[in-house]
């Protein structure tokens, strides 16, 4: 022993002592568990350890590492999934650093530069990523950690060099690392990037206060970690058995329940918080439309498309010509009319997205007829009469039954696209 106290290693080169230094190992602590008989590791990595010390081997992975496409083991990668889980993880740690920032007492200016970030990004009623599932091809050592006599946890030994293959979340690490890539970039060059869809854009330069901001939240993503559970030991056929059984067995969540569940879409909010009551107030029973039925029509109202997934999340700008045009119907005398087709969920989609040609397009904007659009839906009887004065609408009608009134078939795009084209040429 040295006088220091520390022990003294036995004597080598320069070089070789260099090259020991290289051949570092990382200790991992969790828990070493069983999982139906095969020997898993969970624990937290960090998310900068993510994507530090995982791969993912799917084709493109194959292709750049030059590996035979036997050793593949995940899908290809979806981007605009990888995009909305970056946005997700994003809002996320927005809204951690502001809790964040109004604990330790920053700056109340800090505040509400995150606050207005916040705003551009949108909020979720809850923030949080599931557990990833990784694969150890190879055994490591593990080495049991005690207090006592009791077991507490195990130090996982992981070689230099050495990686976890994703198994189960992909489209996590690849959102998380677009996250890493969009904060390096706004605090390097003080703008944020167009590329990536991770934040909207600003063309603007970042000033000294908003750089700080985003500081903050870099912070924040390299304090952040993610659960995981690594199966040690396993072969290729085994890891692709794996993605098979955790992916085919999974049963989807109905689209109803999701948007009854859902607090974070801000079109699917509106129809929630204002348009459902708005609905009632004016005779419409609460089961006439359900949210799905809301979100297709609105879908076309502020995006003109009938998916609201790629809603902005600052819906401030449009919402009250949002309200109008609702409001414009249900003040309407066709709408309480018995057997009126106003009501009818594909003629509400083809005004929606009139409406949103001439008051919410930026492109092919149709301000012009905004008149013309509000007399059509003021005073037209939408009613048999009116179905033969639109070009080829006639035609995807069903027979009427039991003396009933003629319903609209499902082909609604069609239906959507010539009753626009009539209202607006």
């Amino acid at each position: 022993m040295s006088q220091q106290g520390f022990e003294d290693s036995a004597p080598m080169s320069p070089l070789d002592a260099l090259r020991g230094g290289q051949q570092r190992v990382l200790s991992m602590i969790g828990q070493l568990d069983s999982n139906q008989g095969q020997p898993t590791f969970t624990g937290r990595l960090t998310l900068d350890q993510l994507l530090d010390l995982t791969v993912v081997h799917n084709r493109k992975w194959a292709a750049d590492a030059g590996e035979s496409l036997d050793t593949v083991t995940q899908r290809e990668l979806i981007d605009g999934h990888a995009a909305d889980l970056a946005t997700f993880i994003l809002q996320g740690l927005v809204a951690t650093t502001i809790q964040r920032a109004q604990d330790l007492g920053y700056p109340a200016s800090m505040v509400e530069r995150l606050e207005a970030i916040q705003k551009r990004i949108g909020w979720s009623a809850h923030y949080g990523l599931p557990q990833i599932t990784l694969v150890l091809p190879f055994e490591p050592e593990v080495r049991i950690v005690k207090d006592g006599e009791e077991t507490i946890a195990a130090k996982l030994i992981m070689p230099a060099g050495r990686r976890f293959v994703v198994a189960d979340g992909q489209h996590r690490r690849e959102a998380t690392f677009r996250v890493r890539t969009f904060l390096n970039e706004v605090i390097s060059n003080r703008r944020t990037p167009k590329a990536g869809k991770v934040y909207p854009a600003q063309d603007a330069p970042l000033t000294l206060e908003d750089v700080e901001a985003w500081i903050a939240v870099q912070e924040t993503f390299s304090n952040s970690t993610i659960a995981y559970e690594a199966h040690i030991g396993l072969s290729i056929p085994a890891a692709k058995q794996m993605f098979t059984n955790y992916n085919s067995k999974v049963r989807p969540v109905a689209m109803p329940l999701n948007l009854a569940f859902d607090q974070s879409n801000p079109i699917n909010r509106f129809a929630k918080e204002w348009l459902l009551a708005e609905l009632t107030k004016h005779g419409v029973s609460a089961d006439a439309y359900d949210l799905r039925a809301l979100a297709t029509v609105n879908g076309f109202l502020y995006l003109g498309k009938t998916s609201i997934k790629s809603a902005p999340f600052d819906l401030s700008p449009f919402e009250a010509k949002a309200k109008e045009f609702w409001t414009t119907l249900m003040q309407s005398p066709e709408w309480s009319r018995p057997g009126s087709l106003l009501r009818e969920v594909p003629v509400l989609k083809a005004l929606a997205k009139a409406w949103f040609y001439v008051f919410i397009a930026k492109r092919n904007s149709k301000l012009a007829k905004a008149t013309i659009l509000r007399r059509y839906m003021a005073e037209t009887t939408f009613n048999d009469a009116w179905v033969d004065t639109v070009p080829g609408l006639a035609e995807h009608m069903l027979a009427a039954r039991d003396g009933g009134p003629r319903r609209f078939a499902p082909t609604h795009n069609d239906i959507v696209a010539r009753i626009v084209t009539h209202i607006l040429g």
